[in-house]
């Protein structure tokens, strides 16, 4: 899958958790990984997931939250989840 196709299905995610945030497993579920198996499929995008959620923290559309605060995702370490920034 490439980058712009899982941007769209990220942002799809985001619009339809509808404000709450998606671990990066729910993304990668999201994005068609068959959660079935001894290793599901979507294991396999979350390097990619990353990178795209990279793209799109410095687009401002998305944070990383680590115990419910938002973090860089380059310095995000541990449990994460993404959401939608906070609205000012």
């Amino acid at each position: 899958m490439d980058d712009v196709t899982l941007k769209e299905l990220m942002l799809e995610a985001l619009e339809k958790a509808g404000g709450s945030s998606l671990s990066p497993s729910e993304f990668g579920r999201a994005a068609g990984g068959d959660p079935s198996g001894p290793k599901p499929a979507w294991r396999a995008l979350l390097r990619q997931i990353e990178r795209v959620a990279i793209v799109l923290e410095s687009e401002g559309v998305l944070v990383a939250l680590r115990k419910g605060k938002p973090v860089p995702i380059s310095e995000a370490k541990g449990v994460i989840r993404y959401g939608p920034p906070p609205r000012v």
